[in-house]
């Protein structure tokens, strides 16, 4: 357990330290504190590089898209000679099977990642009886969306080669990935030879590229700093439950009512806000807000209804969870004296108090310079933080060309 788990919890925490009514206040200095926090590197930020979702494939031009949630690269790897297939499939939005309609040239494999028009992100293969026309596969995560077209179905790390050659990339700069792209074709390119080779990768434009070059399809494990999202952020509507009945109704304005026959309630807690489609009953229309007021049990809520018109008893269908906003993330797990130290260093800094603010941003520094202590000790971000290989010298003198 956290001393401070939740945002909420952090804003009464920093109310009660400064004395503070205002909510809004404290939560954006909150905010201005997070804006100095984004470049954190902690152990809880890492990303599984064994992950489907962490594993990059890599497109014609042997170029990988960045993550959308990278903060910082630590280092990328290819174990060994993974292999594509593809085949059409069709499958319905919402739904974890796909049905294939055409043969692939390898057999589809239980584990491989599988990419195309309407497949959900970082899905994987959970099942595959067979490789033929009208064969259902199973896969870890539900459609995105309409399912067709030519789908790609590839290898991942454990399926890999064991003999080799396995590549770690080391990181340099897009100058030097670009010049040193032109004498590519000069690298040894072992095959099937128990060797480690030593690469390097960089950024250019939104993509990353690759030395030694990568062939279409081949996939890269991709071990990174993840940025993170910040508190109070508004978060996805989600689904509760798809059925439900309204009844008994009591009061007046506010009402009080009770939702029963739900398919599940395990998301809920007190105080959250939930909507409903009507159907036979309805929340009513124009109401201000549904609050969740009791669990009664795994079936069945009680819910307060503010504004608008009278619920109706009957069915209602779509209860979702609505106007959520994130609570928790891996900084404040992990590391909440730095949320502590910088909002109250922003809140001082608010009230022009230039003693007090001085004070916790020192409190802040002196947190952070530990964080970087453990990484530039090798603890945390594995040997070193160079932005070039150990191992190698940035200009290349082995190859003399004539």
């Amino acid at each position: 357990m956290f001393v401070i788990p939740t945002g909420d919890d952090l804003v009464t925490f920093i109310k009660d330290f400064t004395g503070s009514t205002n909510d809004e206040e404290i939560k954006k200095c909150i905010f201005m504190a997070e804006l100095s926090m984004r470049n954190i590197e902690l152990p809880a930020l890492r990303s599984d590089p064994y992950a489907p979702e962490n594993i990059g494939v890599a497109d014609a031009m042997g170029h990988i898209p960045i993550p959308g949630d990278m903060n910082k690269p630590i280092l990328f790897f290819k174990q060994g000679q993974q292999y594509n297939t593809s085949a059409s499939a069709t499958g319905i939005s919402g739904q974890t099977t796909i049905v294939l309609t055409s043969v692939p040239n390898q057999q589809i494999q239980v584990g491989m990642i599988v990419t195309g028009t309407g497949i959900g992100v970082g899905a994987s293969v959970y099942a595959a009886p067979s490789s033929s026309i009208g064969s259902v596969i199973t896969l870890t995560v539900p459609n995105g969306g309409t399912v067709s077209g030519t789908i790609d179905f590839t290898t991942v790390g454990s399926q890999s080669s064991q003999t080799g050659p396995w590549i770690v990339y080391d990181r340099i700069g897009d100058r030097d990935i670009i010049t040193q792209g032109m004498v590519a074709q000069l690298y040894l390119q072992p095959v099937n030879v128990p060797a480690v080779i030593r690469g390097k990768f960089s950024e250019v434009y939104n993509n990353y590229q690759f030395l030694p070059y990568v062939a279409a399809g081949d996939l890269i494990n991709m071990y990174y700093y993840k940025a993170w999202p910040l508190l109070f952020s508004p978060v996805n509507d989600e689904l509760v439950s798809d059925v439900g009945s309204v009844n008994p109704i009591s009061g007046s304005g506010p009402w009080l009512i009770a939702i029963t026959g739900m398919t599940d309630t395990s998301i809920l807690t007190v105080g959250d806000k939930i909507t409903a489609t009507p159907g036979t009953g309805s929340l009513g229309t124009g109401f201000t807000s549904a609050t969740v007021t009791q669990i009664t049990n795994s079936t069945s809520i009680q819910v307060s209804v503010v504004g608008g018109s009278s619920p109706a008893g009957g069915t209602i269908t779509d209860i979702t969870l609505v106007d959520v906003t994130v609570q928790s993330n891996a900084v404040l797990q992990t590391w909440a004296e730095g949320y502590v130290y910088s909002t109250l260093r922003e809140y001082y800094i608010k009230r022009h108090n230039a003693e007090d603010a001085a004070v916790y941003a020192s409190k802040y520094d002196n947190a952070w310079n530990i964080v970087n202590d453990q990484n530039n000790l090798g603890k945390w971000s594995g040997g070193h933080t160079r932005l070039t290989s150990v191992w190698q010298p940035r200009q290349y003198r082995q190859y003399n060309i004539k």
